[in-house]
């Protein structure tokens, strides 16, 4: 077991809710820091940028987990991180503790053209569109009929529009999603209608997320309602949880290769893939995300995630 350590959650204040038990998905965040705490470790939550002390990244934690609970920290006196969980994409960081991830990370794969430009090959055709007059030329460039709008930055489906060339109206929020610093992307659409073998027989978007050194921590797929083309949980997706022993060689492969090309520029990443198979048997990349999906409570594979997780932070430590 490593030596007892002071591990900061780092979390933006409107966050505080996700470690409550009401939550949906509060007991697994919470079992994250019964894990840590059960294997030696001081845990604290600190609330963004205001809880960090000079350079030398002590922070005013907020609460410290303890006996199975959250509770007042037991000293008022700064804590010095062995490792930052930046969990709140805190913009900025100073000192020399190790992050994960880092804030140039996060900032970096926030952008889903900066992903695709990293990734190009797993992806399908990406364009970046910057004016609303670009629109038209961008869709007559991809191969299909069909194409999927987006925010640059956009999450839980927030903007994401199915476009289908000359047939589609271009409306006010898709107009201010342009006008935004990273403007909107317009991705080639992939027809999954075909499934995965032994997962689902529909339209699917397959997230799986990766941390210590390429172990596939969680995995499942999201099956839009029907009649839509969005397999995203806010918009009415069902989530089916499969094994990583579940996925095709395929997808497996992809993996892998997608794994390399991250880790060679961002060193033991951790990170959660979008991605789906298309009529040809071929699977894609959708989006990357800085972020880490957290299993619902009664998944099967929590307790995995929880560890993989807890082993990632403590291969960060000084």
């Amino acid at each position: 077991m490593p030596t007892r350590k002071n591990i900061i959650i780092w979390i933006k204040y409107s966050q505080k809710e996700i470690f409550s038990p009401y939550y949906h998905k509060g007991p697994s965040y919470l079992a994250l820091l019964g894990e840590l705490y059960g294997r030696g470790h001081r845990v604290f939550l600190s609330f963004g940028a205001a809880d960090l002390h000079g350079e030398d990244a002590f922070f005013s934690p907020a609460a410290e987990y303890r006996d199975g609970a959250l509770q007042a920290p037991e000293s008022a006196d700064p804590v010095r991180a062995d490792v930052i969980y930046n969990l709140g994409n805190i913009p900025a960081i100073h000192g020399v503790s190790p992050i994960t991830n880092t804030p140039a990370f996060r900032t970096f794969f926030a952008s889903k053209y900066a992903a695709y430009e990293l990734l190009r090959e797993f992806f399908p055709r990406t364009i970046r569109v910057k004016r609303k007059e670009d629109l038209s030329a961008a869709l007559a460039q991809l191969p299909n009929e069909r194409a999927v709008f987006k925010p640059d930055t956009g999450t839980n489906g927030r903007g994401v529009t199915m476009m289908k060339r000359g047939g589609t109206a271009f409306n006010e929020e898709m107009c201010a999603i342009i006008a935004e610093p990273g403007g909107a992307i317009l991705q080639e659409f992939v027809d999954t209608a075909s499934g995965i073998s032994g997962a689902c027989d529909s339209y699917h978007d397959l997230r799986i997320v990766v941390m210590n050194r390429g172990v596939i921590a969680l995995t499942h797929v999201r099956i839009p309602e029907p009649g839509s083309l969005i397999a995203n949980y806010a918009q009415g997706a069902t989530i089916r949880e499969l094994s990583p022993a579940d996925l095709p060689k395929s997808v497996l492969t992809l993996h892998r290769a997608v794994y390399e090309t991250i880790a060679a520029r961002f060193p033991n990443p951790m990170y959660t893939m979008d991605a789906g198979i298309g009529a040809d048997g071929r699977p894609l990349l959708f989006e990357i995300n800085g972020t880490t999906a957290f299993p619902w409570p009664g998944f099967a594979g929590k307790e995995f995630f929880i560890k993989t997780l807890a082993e990632h932070l403590e291969k960060q430590m000084l």
